[in-house]
């Protein structure tokens, strides 16, 4: 379609007018996107509107109702410049319908005709539109090669012949033909007028002409400028058709919608807001809506109108009749100033609505009698760690009514520190959309700190997003408590071990004064060596108090052999060996947490199989075994002997690196080393 069209609403009362649609061809001849101007004032998107006249065509076509045509004018602003021809129309819903077509090329046309006959001649005969020349009487002159195509006829056919020969127009078209023909013999231009063309081939067309009185060479002929407006025609009976499609969707609807201007007044309805009061157009329209609504001479208090009219935005109330529920909504139509210019008055039935609202209701209800069976502590909250929901179990727990603790944030139930990690689990719960369970958390309550385990899972709505938090609490009060006292209880019996286990390392010391101290500085570097390989507290632990009496057996050896001075028999060697499995025997019954009796039984073994009392070889051995017997063997020989003096540590240091990997475990070496040669390790 070559024809630009273009859709406007009035705002203001016709004191402005809004770019409403703008077609492909209106987009082309004006050089912009239909989506930058639409919304937009036609006089901030074509600001010489005015200057041009279109703008009071509007004005005028909005006020009357009668199409108006333009003619041929020379639009200019900043951004464009062209020659314009309009046709304006308004339609029944109020809006402004441009049909136009841009002519610049044919007035550069005809303002070069003035120039040169050469370039008339040029530009008559290569002209995008269809121009001919006549007589007075209508017999053609000249034509060109538009005209030939426009006509169906070549240029030879033409000349020399008429309308009226060439059976062009019908003959009620002869008739109007002549009247024009006979303004041109006084000197007056014509048109555009609408004909229909009967082309050689008997198809037709439909054409606007244009007639000019022009002297050449001294003699007055017409110039006929005719114009296919086919697809114009089609365009605007589309528009037509459109606005019977719009009104027929219109009387289609349900709901029951009017138009009302600012003062309450009906411009427009559809059937089903005539069927619902049982009355026709012709009683409704024009009428006030609260005359057809109630039957009065104004409006009613509560009126949904009276509010828009005064708050500007849409305004809603619900009433019944019988067992029916409906809805009034009316809603503001408001121009660039934020006047009001009219509004939209909508009644719908919302029986089904209600009725669904009302079975929400009393699922709501069940669902809220099942929480409150529950008794554990329920809780729904929002994105904001606000309590939406909770069950009776929770309200009796915070000795609240529930209506006080809907709406309230963790931070207003609870202290600080504990509403902190709350919020930080509901957090993590609505970030990752995933459950968090077996939350151990005490409760300050009216009665007291109260425990809980607590679940929480992501609350989410129909579409599947995360809008909050539901948890479950069980108060474990009387679990945390008989839990703080069993520790309590391990950690008394914690400390009689400990302190017996003293007592025994001293008993055995006491034996052999000669090593008085050395299971205590034994199990000084035992530690440090299991902290150097990062083990567990509890390995650490149960490896300290298995260095501490690992030569408990030395009880049963005779102290005469334990403190002689020289070199032992090997008889009394075999004797002192014995020690490993007596301090098993004496350990063995005792329940310790940790292999205690094995490792006092392996703490002589070694990595190639060279130890007692097993023969067992490397990671056969115990880990706590291997550490005691490095860190045995770097206390002893640092340390007198009865049989000896002290060898020093750097002796001993280089006893373990000779052997590490044949008597001593390699890692348990290096850690060894490590924490005496870069940490700077000694025996207190």
């Amino acid at each position: 379609m070559s024809s630009g069209v273009a859709i406007y609403e009035a705002k203001n009362n016709g004191r402005d007018f809004i770019i409403k649609d703008f077609n492909r061809a209106a987009e082309k001849i004006e050089k912009v996107k239909k989506e930058d101007i639409i919304g937009k004032s036609v006089l901030k998107v074509f600001p010489r509107e005015k200057n041009f006249g279109l703008f009071k065509v509007f004005q005028e076509v909005y006020k009357t109702g009668k199409p108006q045509h333009h003619p041929i004018s020379l639009y200019q602003d900043q951004r464009i410049t062209g020659w314009r021809e309009n046709h304006v129309y308004k339609l029944p819903s109020g809006e402004i319908v441009a049909v136009y077509d841009d002519i610049t090329e044919r007035k550069q046309a005809e303002e070069q005709i003035k120039d040169s006959e050469k370039r008339l001649k040029i530009l008559f005969d290569y002209a995008p539109d269809a121009y001919y020349i006549s007589d007075l009487k209508g017999n053609f002159i000249d034509g060109n090669i538009a005209a030939e195509r426009l006509m169906g006829y070549k240029k030879e056919e033409l000349i020399r012949s008429s309308f009226l020969k060439l059976k062009l127009l019908s003959i009620t078209d002869i008739a109007k033909a002549n009247k024009l023909l006979a303004k041109n013999r006084r000197g007056q231009p014509t048109g555009p007028d609408g004909f229909i063309l009967n082309r050689k081939d008997n198809s037709k067309v439909t054409v606007e002409i244009s007639t000019y009185p022009v002297k050449i060479n001294g003699r007055t002929l017409v110039l006929g400028l005719a114009r296919d407006i086919t697809e114009r025609k089609q365009a605007e009976e589309e528009i037509k058709s459109a606005v019977v499609k719009w009104q027929t969707t219109f009387d289609a609807m349900k709901d029951a919608v009017s138009l009302i201007d600012k003062n309450g007044i009906i411009l427009q309805c559809n059937q089903s807001y005539l069927n619902f009061f049982g009355k026709t157009e012709t009683e409704v329209l024009g009428k006030h809506c609260w005359e057809i609504a109630h039957g009065t001479n104004k409006p009613i208090n509560g009126c949904p109108f009276t509010k828009m009219k005064k708050n500007l935005h849409r305004e809603s109330t619900e009433f019944s009749i019988d067992d029916k529920w409906f809805s009034v909504v009316v809603d503001p139509i408001i121009d660039a100033n934020n006047d009001l210019i009219s509004g939209v008055h909508i009644i719908s039935d919302i029986t089904e609505r209600k009725q669904a609202e009302e079975d929400v209701k009393n699922a709501k209800d069940e669902l809220q009698m099942i929480l409150d069976s529950v008794p554990a502590i329920i809780f729904y909250k929002d994105i904001k760690s606000r309590i939406i929901r909770v069950n009776k179990t929770g309200a009796n727990t915070l000795k609240m009514p529930v209506k006080d603790i809907i709406d309230k944030t963790t931070e207003e139930l609870f202290p600080k520190e504990q509403a902190k990690k709350m919020r930080k689990s509901d957090q993590e719960v609505i970030i990752s959309g995933k459950p968090k369970r077996d939350i151990i958390q005490p409760l300050t309550t009216p009665d007291g700190i109260r425990w809980a385990i607590t679940d929480k899972i992501p609350h989410k709505d129909k579409k599947g997003k995360v809008i909050g938090v539901i948890g479950l609490a069980k108060d474990i009060t009387v679990q945390k408590k008989a839990e703080q006292k069993l520790q309590q209880s391990y950690q008394r019996l914690k400390k009689t071990m400990t302190a017996t286990i003293e007592t025994v390392s001293k008993t055995i010391e006491a034996k052999d004064p000669y090593t008085a101290g050395h299971q205590h500085r034994v199990s000084q570097l035992t530690t440090a060596i299991a902290k150097e390989l990062n083990l567990s507290p509890d390995k650490i632990e149960g490896i300290r108090i298995a260095s501490l009496i690992h030569d408990i057996g030395k009880i049963g050896i005779p102290s005469e052999i334990l403190s002689k001075p020289i070199t032992l028999t090997d008889k009394e060697f075999n004797l002192i060996k014995d020690h490993s499995q007596i301090g098993y025997d004496i350990l063995k019954p005792i329940d310790f947490s940790y292999p205690i009796a094995q490792i006092v039984l392996q703490h002589h073994e070694r990595t190639d199989g060279s130890g007692y009392d097993q023969g067992l070889k490397g990671n056969k051995i115990l880990l706590g075994a291997r550490i005691i017997g490095v860190a045995d063997v770097v206390e002893a020989m640092s340390s007198h002997r009865p049989y000896r003096p002290a060898l020093g540590i750097d002796k001993a240091l280089e006893e373990i690196t000779q052997k590490k990997g044949i008597f001593y475990d390699p890692e348990v070496v290096d850690a060894c080393l490590k924490l005496f040669k870069e940490k700077g390790f000694k025996f207190e």
